[in-house]
């Protein structure tokens, strides 16, 4: 009986650990993410008055909830920021992605390094934008 205790708590023990380790790795690679983002959004319907714009997205921490973080996005209008909103963005550290579901649509962005490219679907599935963005160092 005392054996399989121990045996119980040392499988408790190293489950909790693993559970830690994921949390410390996805934590780790959410990092990575942070700062400054510049790049191009354009765009992909047609018809509409969406207009192609230089951008630049802030990424920051959200204290107390790991795997996700704020994405504040500013069009970059002669040479100045213009913010056009912040959006909380969870991040997957297995497939490397971004993703926002939101009242205009669901952004879905992959993350390469230094490099991201993504889209913005509209709640109809259309393409709307597409941005590509390299991380300032």
């Amino acid at each position: 009986m005392k054996l399989a205790i121990v045996r119980n708590f040392l499988a408790a023990l190293i489950m909790l650990a693993m559970c830690a380790s994921a949390l410390i790795s996805a934590t780790q690679d959410e990092s990575k993410l942070l700062g400054d983002w510049r790049g191009d959004s354009t765009c992909a319907a047609t018809g509409t008055a969406c207009r192609d714009e230089k951008v630049v997205y802030h990424i920051a921490k959200i204290p107390g909830k790991p795997s996700y973080v704020s994405v504040s996005a500013d069009k970059v209008v002669n040479g100045a920021g213009i913010n056009m909103g912040t959006l909380e963005f969870s991040y997957d550290p297995n497939k490397q992605t971004l993703s926002c579901e939101y009242v205009q649509g669901v952004w879905r962005i992959t993350v390469d390094g230094n490099k991201m490219e993504g889209t913005l679907t509209r709640p109809d599935k259309t393409i709307f934008r597409r941005v590509t963005l390299k991380k300032e160092m």
